[in-house]
């Protein structure tokens, strides 16, 4: 058996143990000698809730997604304000398939050119959490499934259309999820349910797969784009993906296609509120399960169904995680702030995350409440000017993401916008709005978050 990434980091003899800095150090050296060794079996993220490209996991507090080119150009080039709600960009793997020999085809991640991607996993390097805490683990897990799976290194062996395909089972390795964790979507076109799995992240794997295998090369490798896991930090993760903007095509776009999004557009919320739902998972505590809703739901939802919807990813079953208001208001208003400022970038497609932890803190944990450590910390003297704390995005966190077709004053020979993405504030405002209507409807007393 491997021993897991995070029980290899927070072992009681590591040195890692009193600061945070010595806890991301002591990453980072786990992290590199991950990216120095052997090829690397590639696991599915089960959190994935939506998007078009697959996002697999590379380990712990990484993940990576087929590489497309504006994207990664706009991630090696993104401004320093913006990088508090951008996934850290950790370099550049290819990806193969590889069948072994059971007949199980898995995705094997090759890492080239290590000192680089090193280099830059320096520059913002992974943080430590405690066991438990993985996307991939609720509550408990072999060890082994923590870890990135070295397999022999070899070239990548397309196979056969006839071998079976098993995304996460792998001999010697035990993958399987804590049992009676299910994701039910209850959407006709989705997966009804799936075990261990978001439904999303099942037919993202499937369609990846299809599209490697009809290259039908031997020596055909993918390149992958590696970015943090923004996830990794949350115990049984609620994940709201909302597709921003009342704009979706790029200016790159062939006419067909600004025809049909610009349609799209006017068909649904996004041109009301500059806002539509592409995924979303919320734990459940009283039946320990995920619910689920895909793209499909949110394309069909009004705009007063959509504001239901969103009211709905703070219900975890038994009740309204209110507690959780503020600071998603504190991090949305900031995150328009910023946005304010950045004259000439469009961030036509991109969408936005909202997450936070489906366990509800409880004075049993051995950890601090963490809404509680958030309130101390901004009332601190040393937090005066300072961006949000870290303990408030542990409570939760608001992220960018998916910049294919996003541009900027300068990127590539893209035409030059002037002033700011009115699309995009536009549905960041909105978001402020329904979130406010929805603290106010539960009088959730205002604190220092607001």
């Amino acid at each position: 058996m491997h021993r897991s990434y995070e029980s290899k980091v927070s072992d009681s003899k590591s040195p890692c143990t009193d600061t945070s800095s010595n806890m991301r150090e002591c990453s980072l050296q786990d992290h590199n000698k991950t990216l120095n060794s052997e090829p690397v079996q590639l696991q599915p993220f089960i959190h994935q809730v939506g998007g078009h490209s697959c996002v697999l996991r590379f380990n712990e507090t990484t993940l990576c997604k087929p590489l497309i080119t504006r994207e990664h150009v706009f991630y090696e080039s993104v401004p320093a304000e913006l990088k508090e709600f951008i996934p850290d960009y950790r370099g550049t793997i290819e990806v193969g398939l590889h069948k072994d020999d059971y007949g199980q085809i898995t995705f094997i991640g090759y890492v080239n050119g290590g000192q680089r991607i090193g280099q830059t996993l320096h520059r913002s390097s992974p943080k430590l959490y405690q066991r438990g805490t993985s996307p991939n683990s609720s509550e408990s897990e072999s060890d082994a499934s923590h870890s990135p799976v070295p397999v022999k290194k070899k070239k990548p062996a397309i196979a056969t259309d006839n071998a079976a395909f098993s995304p996460i089972q792998q001999p010697g390795v035990d993958n399987s999820p804590p049992p009676g964790i299910m994701f039910h979507s209850p959407d006709p076109k989705g997966s009804q349910t799936a075990a261990g799995c978001n439904p999303w992240s099942v037919h993202s794997h499937k369609r990846q797969l299809a599209a490697m295998k009809k290259e039908n090369t031997e020596s055909n490798l993918q390149k992958f784009i590696l970015l943090e896991n923004v996830a990794a930090k949350f115990k049984y993760p609620c994940i709201l993906d909302l597709k921003m903007g009342t704009r979706q095509h790029g200016d790159d776009a062939p006419e067909s296609k600004k025809i049909s999004q610009t349609r799209k557009c006017q068909i649904t919320t996004s041109s009301a509120v500059g806002l539509r739902l592409i995924g979303m998972q919320v734990y459940q505590s009283t039946s320990g399960q995920y619910v689920c809703q895909n793209k499909y739901f949110g394309r069909k939802l009004t705009v007063e169904g959509f504001k239901d919807v969103l009211e709905s990813f703070l219900f975890d079953g038994r009740k309204m995680r209110v507690e959780l208001l503020p600071p998603i208001l504190s991090r949305l208003r900031n995150l328009c702030q910023i946005v304010e400022k950045q004259d000439s970038f469009r961030f036509y497609s991109s969408s936005l995350l909202i997450m936070y932890g489906g366990i509800e803190w409880s004075k049993s944990d051995n950890d601090e409440d963490p809404l509680q450590s958030s309130a101390n910390c901004e009332a601190a003297s040393d937090c005066k000017g300072q961006p949000p704390c870290q303990c408030e995005s542990d409570v939760v966190d608001i992220r960018m993401i998916d910049f294919a077709h996003s541009t900027h004053r300068g990127f590539h020979e893209d035409t030059a916008h002037s002033g700011v993405d009115q699309g995009y504030l536009f549905g960041v405002r909105n978001l402020i709005e329904i979130f406010n209507n929805i603290q106010h409807k539960y009088s959730v007393p205002q604190n220092k978050h607001d």
